[in-house]
């Protein structure tokens, strides 16, 4: 089941790339057709070859999408919808469709697709170079059935070329050839490679103002019999070592006295193994064979290899700008709120105090008188733990009484330290900032009860605090504390 649900989840991904607008919209088509012909090198007036081009295109793209599960809002060619396709097999690693020919004829338009264990600019070598189809297509003697000539006759241009293919097959059917026309699209923004193959009629008038080239070194059919065919088909990228691949083709071989129906269970039989020649094509002739590793360094498929790395290149570094811009809005978003908390503290009022309600402020707040300090001190420094003494420290804030601002000891009594005033107190603590993270822990003051039990608070009563007034004392932070 596995297995079966990635095949599925390719099969919708290339269905979303072919419903996209740039490859649906007959303008969009049109301009990425002429920027394909302009980039392979042709030049002058070609708007006529475009426009036929752009037709060729958008009827394929027609076929593509017509075996797709969600094309209900996609124009149909010809009145067609998904439910003509007929399923005959269905597996992990491919499907084969079938549908009677929109157009009338008697025989069949079949659809294959599936797996291809190998890089997109591999699967096109493969596909592509019809010098090398022997390497991999049967060469049967008892049956005859094999290729006899395929050669590539005119390289038109970079992605466009015209290949021969003669084949020959059991008495008392003659050979068959075809004339093909190969002509090749990319969109590599959805990891896309779309190859079209059609036949060359030899009733067609051809032109070098319509088609781009003229039929100079295209030989004439000289009684063998041609075959005419419509189709292509499309590539896409998977990953590094894999791709996926959607085949579809109308034929017509030229049997007149073999009945239609016959031919096409025979075809539909054979598109399977096709499949399979093919794999085994990619998977090993392809990565081994010296003549198939000369033909990858053509200009097409560098050209298909530098884009993609482009492209790569370019997500990554795209990638990594978002999640530097993410940690910067991070950062940012922190700052703010540690000024918003500097803005509140400067924002408390002052009040002059008397020296009777800085009295009362010294009862009603817990204190730790200068002796105890020392020994916990001393406790710190003798066991090592300075760390501990750091946040003991960070807990506590130095107030005096004195109205006016001074200069007055440390925590440790090792150096001087600059305080201001704050409501009439003199502020010598820790920052704000310190002071927010201790706030919450401190929250509980102790009675005079706790503090007589806590072996390091002030006990000697209301007497001895008022004899005191005027000196330094630490206080925890509490509701209560200064800083209210």
């Amino acid at each position: 089941m596995e297995k079966k649900k990635k095949i599925v989840e390719q099969r919708e991904r290339l269905d979303r790339t072919l419903a996209l607008p740039d490859l649906v919209d007959g303008n969009s088509i049109r301009s990425l057709v002429k920027s394909q012909l302009l980039r392979s090198g042709l030049e002058g007036d070609i708007d006529l070859i475009v426009d036929k081009r752009t037709n060729e295109v958008s009827n394929f793209l027609d076929m593509l999408r017509s075996a797709s599960g969600n094309d209900e809002a996609i124009p149909k060619p010809h009145g067609t919808t998904s439910n003509d396709w007929k399923l005959k097999q269905d597996t992990d690693q491919l499907r084969v469709l079938y549908r009677e020919d929109p157009h009338g004829m008697p025989f069949h338009t079949l659809l294959l697709e599936g797996f291809a264990d190998g890089p997109i600019d591999v699967c096109l070598c493969v596909s592509w170079e019809s010098g090398l189809y022997k390497k991999w297509w049967p060469q049967y003697n008892f049956p005859p059935f094999k290729i006899i000539t395929s050669d590539v006759l005119k390289k038109v241009r970079i992605g466009e070329e015209i290949s021969l293919i003669r084949v020959k097959v059991p008495w008392p059917v003659s050979d068959r050839e075809a004339l093909l026309h190969y002509f090749e699209i990319e969109y590599l923004k959805e990891d896309l490679v779309l190859v079209l193959i059609n036949t060359i009629s030899d009733k067609e008038d051809v032109d070098i103002s319509t088609h781009g080239f003229t039929r100079e070194g295209i030989p004439k059919a000289d009684g063998t019999v041609r075959l005419d065919m419509v189709g292509g088909f499309v590539l896409q990228k998977i990953n590094k070592e894999k791709s996926y691949i959607r085949a579809i083709y109308n034929m017509d071989i030229k049997l007149d006295f073999v009945p239609a129906s016959m031919i096409n269970f025979v075809s539909r039989q054979l598109v399977a193994s096709g499949h399979k020649l093919f794999q085994k094509a990619v998977g090993t002739v392809a990565a081994y064979d010296e003549d198939y590793q000369n033909a990858l360094r053509d200009p097409l498929y560098a050209r298909i290899r530098n884009t993609i790395k482009k492209l790569t290149e370019s997500e990554a570094i795209l990638s990594m700008k978002e999640q530097v811009n993410l940690s910067t809005t991070t950062d940012t978003s922190d700052t703010e709120i540690e000024e918003e908390w500097y803005d509140a503290m400067e924002e408390i009022p002052e009040s002059p105090r008397t020296i009777n309600q800085q009295e009362m402020m010294d009862t009603d707040r817990a204190c730790l008188s200068p002796e105890v300090t020392q020994a916990k001190m001393f406790q710190n420094e003798s066991s090592g733990k300075n760390e501990v003494r750091k946040e003991f420290q960070s807990k506590f804030v130095t107030f005096s009484s004195e109205s006016e601002a001074g200069a007055s000891m440390d925590m440790n009594g090792d150096g001087i330290v600059d305080g201001f005033s704050l409501n009439g107190w003199h502020y010598e603590g820790p920052s704000a900032r310190d002071s927010r993270q201790h706030r919450e822990k401190n929250r509980k003051v102790s009675d005079e009860g706790i503090l007589k039990k806590s072996n390091g608070f002030n006990a000697e009563g209301q007497a001895a605090i008022k004899k005191r007034k005027h000196r330094k004392w630490y206080c925890c932070i509490g509701t209560s504390g200064a800083l209210q």
